[in-house]
């Protein structure tokens, strides 16, 4: 039987699968084949996660939530569903080949435009136009994130299948306001009174802030569109 274990770094990504809340580091049975870990943001967060999701019986591994465009023709609310994951230092990781082609005929039929270009493992937010430019021209890839290298590469350690699931939500010209960045926790999350407090002394931060926004919100709603394929995979 499959049991596909899912690590999701952030409470906003979270409830784009369940209504039910998530504790850090705690896991939620949805059903026997299909749990949910809230990890954390960065590699070592979702490595742990992903780690306690085998250790509870999970045969079957997803990271899960948003990415960061590095190419310009990606835009927000884009899914991408990554043939393989490459790290920093040029290690590839990839998805499992069975269960991408079952992921990609799923979305082929949202309402979304769909990407398995390769995508990049970073350990922090990468943000600026420049930075973006800068690691798609060294790893050839055209999006990333936190978390997707860190399961797939535990996956692959313990031979498991792996898959990453993941939504645009700041494409390769945005640059995330200094005012958010200042406001997140060591876990990724946004510390509200720091961030009101960041944005009254820099209120030219606001409009970048409302399009980040506008932006997550494209992406949740492709990642709930997308949900009900971890509820029923097909054979890989």
């Amino acid at each position: 039987m499959i049991r596909i274990g899912v690590v999701v770094a952030l409470p906003a990504e979270s409830r784009t699968l369940t209504r039910r809340p998530l504790r850090r580091g705690k896991l939620l049975a949805v059903r026997d084949t299909l749990h949910f870990c809230l990890s954390g943001s960065g590699p070592d967060n979702a490595a742990k996660a992903a780690r306690r999701l085998v250790e509870a019986g999970c045969n079957a591994l997803v990271s899960w939530g948003c990415a960061g465009a590095l190419e310009e023709h990606l835009q927000a609310g884009d899914l991408i569903l990554p043939a393989e994951v490459v790290n920093v230092d040029g290690t590839v990781w990839p998805a499992h080949p069975g269960w991408h082609r079952e992921a990609v005929r799923y979305a082929e039929a949202l309402p979304c435009r769909v990407s398995t270009g390769r995508m990049t493992a970073s350990g922090g937010i990468v943000h600026g136009r420049e930075a973006k430019r800068t690691l798609a021209a060294a790893t050839g890839a055209e999006a990333v994130d936190m978390e997707s290298g860190a399961v797939i590469h535990t996956a692959t350690v313990l031979g498991l299948p792996a898959l990453a699931i993941r939504a645009i939500a700041d494409d390769a010209a945005t640059a995330i306001p200094r005012s958010v960045l200042d406001a997140l926790d060591p876990h990724g999350d946004t510390r509200l009174p720091k961030l009101v407090y960041n944005l009254a002394r820099r209120p030219s931060d606001i409009p970048d802030l409302l399009r980040l926004a506008m932006a997550f919100k494209a992406a949740s709603a492709t990642l709930r569109a997308m949900g009900p394929h971890l509820h029923a995979p097909g054979k890989f």
